[in-house]
């Protein structure tokens, strides 16, 4: 696979050792030095060359493993879906990415060594990026193999040489005229495809993201522009974003933010947050950590009159216990996860438990399986996405709990991974205080208020 050196010998196809690998980490350290400008851009020109070789290792052995899993699965009459995902996700966890981007990972390694040779050529010589690649891949997967054949030929060479932009176009042009049917076909079924999303952004911001067929996205945006217009001159000083962007919370939710909204927010804080002036973040779930002040003010105890909004909102508020920083522990008779236990664990974990995953939780499932005598409580669960659960249901992906609240996902591979929910939002505690609060019990429980919305 490598031509290597080992004791001054060469050596054709010696497959090499992860350590012989992470060796060339220690001997990557050594760039720099005493050089001239020419030769420092050589040497960056040169890595560049490496990156694009190592990603196409990357794929010899993607595609290697998938093979041999495939075959192995095959024998014990599993579906090859529960295969490719259970290979995409120990590819993920061996990237340290999430599940969804080890299966575009598969799907590229997949794409390149069956359907397109020579884009895999210029990768593994390092011409191109892995980035560069997965271009050609996604924008030819509407086409057969064949016709992907025909386009990699007639992208030969070109790649190089062109910007991100240019070898997008130069691929979708090329696509286009080999197969324009399957192009057609592929717009009507991004159509279905629409949707919205919400991603945190900086400073207690967030961006809302609607993904919409052009003609109306476009509708949208030019009728928000033209009546935010006509909000201008009302005094308030707001700039013509500004304006925009209330207009847009406003046709949304059928108020004007400024007034405030009938909503539910799930804050979990350290009680020190809100009575004592502790400068620890909170959790706001679904967005993640907001500063103390910011809470306080949500939770109305830092807010003065004119910060309170007319709407009334149901805070729910998940404090954390002074000694521990955990959530109160509950415990049900049933087999599934559902109501207040529900809800707790989701806040706990804030995201799918798979280290590398971040994606929101859709299932809340048993860490030690019922099945096997595992308890429907708080300690032994876990709040995955659908992918990272129905991976579990493949015989050679095993979970395992600790005491300490840790989770150890093994999988086919024999590989060790190991996660924890995030800390909860509190200030971190000396030995002797922890020692001590083991000794009282400070537990405060969950309860449900009504109180004023506030806008910062």
């Amino acid at each position: 696979m490598f031509e290597i050196q080992r004791g001054g010998t060469s050596h054709a196809d010696v497959p090499l050792s992860g350590a012989e690998i992470r060796g060339w980490i220690l001997r990557l350290l050594e760039v720099g030095g005493d050089l001239g400008a020419g030769a420092r851009i050589e040497q960056v020109a040169a890595l560049e060359a490496v990156k694009g070789a190592l990603c196409a290792a990357q794929v010899t052995l993607t595609v290697d493993l998938d093979d041999a899993q495939r075959g192995a699965d095959r024998d014990r009459g599993l579906k090859q879906a529960d295969t490719t995902r259970s290979v995409s996700g120990e590819i993920a966890l061996a990237r340290r990415e999430s599940p969804r981007r080890g299966a575009r990972h598969l799907a590229l390694a997949r794409a390149l060594t069956d359907d397109l040779p020579l884009t895999f050529a210029a990768l593994r010589r390092g011409e191109i990026s892995e980035r560069r690649a997965a271009v050609v891949a996604r924008e030819t997967a509407c086409t057969s193999a064949q016709v992907r054949g025909q386009i990699d030929c007639r992208i030969e060479g070109e790649l190089a040489s062109e910007s991100d932009a240019r070898a997008h176009a130069l691929v979708v042009g090329v696509t286009a005229e080999l197969d324009a049917a399957a192009m057609a076909a592929r717009r009507v079924r991004a159509v279905g495809a629409r949707r919205v999303s919400l991603r945190p952004a900086p400073d207690g911001m967030a961006a809302l993201t609607a993904v919409l067929p052009c003609a109306d996205a476009m509708a949208a945006m030019t009728a928000l522009r033209r009546d935010a217009e006509t909000s201008l001159d009302d005094g308030t000083g707001r700039s013509r974003a500004q304006a925009t962007a209330d207009l847009f919370v406003k046709r949304l939710t059928g108020r004007d933010p400024r007034d405030g909204f009938d909503v539910q927010i799930n804050l979990v804080m350290d009680t020190s947050i809100l009575f004592t002036g502790a400068t620890a973040p909170a959790h706001l779930e679904g967005y993640g950590p907001i500063p103390a002040g910011l809470a306080r003010r949500l939770a109305g105890v830092d807010a003065t009159a004119n910060e309170r909004g007319v709407a009334e909102v149901a805070i729910r508020r998940l404090f954390t216990a002074p000694s521990e920083s955990e959530l109160v522990r509950m415990e049900s008779s049933n087999r599934c996860f559902t109501g207040q236990l529900r809800q707790l664990i989701a806040i706990r974990d804030q995201a799918c438990c798979t280290p590398y995953c971040d994606a929101p939780i859709r299932q809340i499932d048993h860490v030690t399986p019922h099945a096997s005598g595992g308890a429907t409580s708080y300690e032994n669960a876990q709040g995955l996405c659908e992918a990272c659960n129905y991976r579990k249901e493949h015989p050679d992906w095993r979970t395992r709990p600790d005491r300490e609240g840790r989770i150890t996902t093994i999988t086919p591979s024999g590989c060790k991974h190991d996660s924890a929910p995030p800390p909860l939002p509190g200030a971190r505690r000396s030995a002797l205080e922890f020692s001590l609060s083991k000794r009282i019990d400070l537990n405060i429980l969950t309860e449900r208020i009504q109180l004023n919305y506030l806008t910062g």
